[in-house]
């Protein structure tokens, strides 16, 4: 479920401006456009060290030397995207990685997640900072004016470079071997993103605010007005054409780490919510958005992943495991909670309930290339109660996913189009299994059961 954060820790573009509204888009590549002049860029380069300067008072990050700057043409961009999706890997491994996602319902059966990523990267990018050659870069066909809150954003990333080293930073360790070891560091990896991001949105804020003097703490009615313009729907064409998981996805380190920063901001001051959260970075998507969980150091939770490729025995092979962060969670109850028919939006307390969890997706190794996937998921919350209120979200998301879904006389038990579906309730866990036969179901549940495998810390 870490999937799309992956993508952007690994292509970190500016998805900001973009999303400010249509009226400040740059102009289609066959539309007749305006590319800056030599004056133009010279004084554009100019106002950066400006800008930069704005950006170490706001967040109190020392500017340690000079950021080097280079204008881009549409070309340089377009090969810059294409070669940093290159690293990630084939569109094969893109359309296997998706594959859960699509199962789960969070992405549409026929979604080309490669070709969308290319083409979002292409419309939405403004500006970026590299962190690999220490260079800002601005577009040569879009007016400066237009740039500079980009710049503001982008210039904090260069702040946060010369102090702390971003790469190393994000990536936290190296990747482990150990399920469970890997699940928490890309938790871990997520929430620091959106430490990352959220700082700079703050500066983005306070540098469109300043032609006024207000900043983000006096003017939180300002804040609230510009994100909702930023966030809306439609802002853009491929926005506008991403699944629900994708845009949430992509929104949350830039708005839920804004709002991570702007509480800590309010509560602790500048140095706790700038330095000092690198000095102490949050451990993961639930300290994100739930900021009192960070700010008053409550246990995190770490749910132990068990080896269900090698339960199944050596005809099966996992094919994906991730975890699921209350991000994640959260997600998934809006997307499967709007079928329920209430139109209300699922209680927000359910998504605090998060306690930590994961799935696998696995396959027969001499099943043919059609065959479906089979999936486990397994979810812990902070009460039965709780498990049992996602369990019932969980039933009416069935539908939507499958061609046909018929209750069998098992309780909690459906015969799909693609196999049978189990759900059990145990204690304050949720684990569903998708795709297995009966057998293979009742080793994986009698698994998970096991101290071993459910042991986790609430």
């Amino acid at each position: 479920m870490n999937l799309y954060r992956k993508l952007l820790r690994l292509a970190p573009l500016l998805l900001v401006l973009a999303m400010f509204g249509s009226a400040q888009q740059a102009p289609a590549p066959e539309a007749e456009e305006h590319h800056i002049t030599k004056d133009e860029a010279k004084e554009l380069f100019r106002s950066i060290d400006d800008i930069l300067r704005f950006a170490s008072e706001r967040t109190g990050l020392p500017i340690l030397h000079p950021v080097k700057k280079k204008l881009a043409t549409r070309d340089e961009v377009a090969k810059y995207i294409k070669d940093r999706l290159k690293e990630q890997g084939s569109s094969e491994r893109f359309d296997r990685s998706a594959l859960p996602l699509k199962k789960l319902g969070l992405l549409p059966r026929d979604f080309n997640l490669r070709e969308y990523m290319l083409g979002l990267y292409q419309e939405q990018v403004e500006g970026w900072y590299d962190s690999h050659n220490k260079t800002v870069y601005l577009l040569d066909w879009v007016e400066p004016d237009v740039q500079k809150p980009v710049m503001a954003h982008e210039l904090v990333h260069a702040l946060q470079d010369q102090s702390f080293g971003l790469e190393k930073w994000l990536n936290v360790a190296k990747d482990s071997k150990d399920d469970t070891a890997q699940i928490a560091l890309e938790e871990q990896r997520a929430a620091r993103q959106a430490v990352v991001e959220g700082q700079a949105m703050i500066v983005l804020f306070d540098y469109e605010l300043s032609a006024s003097n207000q900043s983000v703490e006096s003017a939180p009615d300002a804040v609230e007005a510009m994100k909702g313009s930023m966030l809306g729907e439609d802002s853009t064409p491929m926005y506008s054409q991403a699944p629900l998981y994708l845009r949430e996805s992509m929104l949350f380190p830039y708005n839920d780490g804004m709002e991570f920063i702007r509480a800590i901001l309010m509560q602790r001051g500048k140095q706790a919510a700038f330095a000092g959260v690198f000095a102490h970075p949050p451990s993961d998507t639930r300290q994100i958005m739930q900021p009192t969980t960070y700010l008053f150091a409550e246990p995190q939770p770490q749910i132990k992943v068990a080896p269900l490729d090698a339960v199944l025995g050596p005809g099966w092979q996992r094919d994906d495991v991730d975890g699921i962060g209350e991000i994640d969670l959260n997600v998934i109850l809006r997307q499967w909670g709007a079928k329920d028919g209430s139109g209300k939006e699922p209680d927000a307390s359910l998504t605090h309930a998060w306690r930590g969890g994961y799935y696998m997706a696995l396959t027969q190794k001499n099943a043919p290339k059609d065959a479906p996937i089979s999936l486990a998921l397994v979810l812990d919350f902070a009460s039965h109660d709780d498990a049992n209120r996602f369990a019932a979200i969980y039933q009416t998301g069935l539908s939507p996913r499958y061609s046909s879904v018929h209750p069998t006389q098992i309780p909690h038990q459906w015969d799909t189009d693609q196999g049978f579906v189990y759900l059990y309730v145990d204690g304050s866990t949720v684990v569903a299994l998708e795709s297995f036969t009966p057998a293979d179901a009742a080793k994986v549940h009698a698994a998970l059961l096991s101290p071993a495998a459910s042991a986790s810390a609430h």
